[in-house]
């Protein structure tokens, strides 16, 4: 499936932010302390978990542009 949504880099960072956070396991994503262990405003915060299938996705993309284009430097 194809990603039709364009996120910023920002917003992207914002999604990794958020996964750093839930990979711990150390706390309930719906919880404050989860939102205050992030780093992100309310917004932010809502706006990771509203479209965070397609900012994982978005991300998974960037991350994987991000590395052909370094290889490619490199040659």
């Amino acid at each position: 499936m194809e990603n039709k949504t364009t996120f910023t880099k920002k917003q992207i960072n914002n999604y990794k932010s958020y996964e750093i956070v839930r990979k711990t396991g150390a706390y309930n994503m719906f919880s404050s302390q989860a939102r205050l262990s992030t780093g992100l405003t309310k917004d932010e915060y809502l706006f990771v978990m509203e479209n965070y299938s397609e900012l994982k996705e978005a991300a998974e993309s960037f991350d994987a542009d991000s590395y052909l284009l370094k290889q490619t430097d490199k040659n």
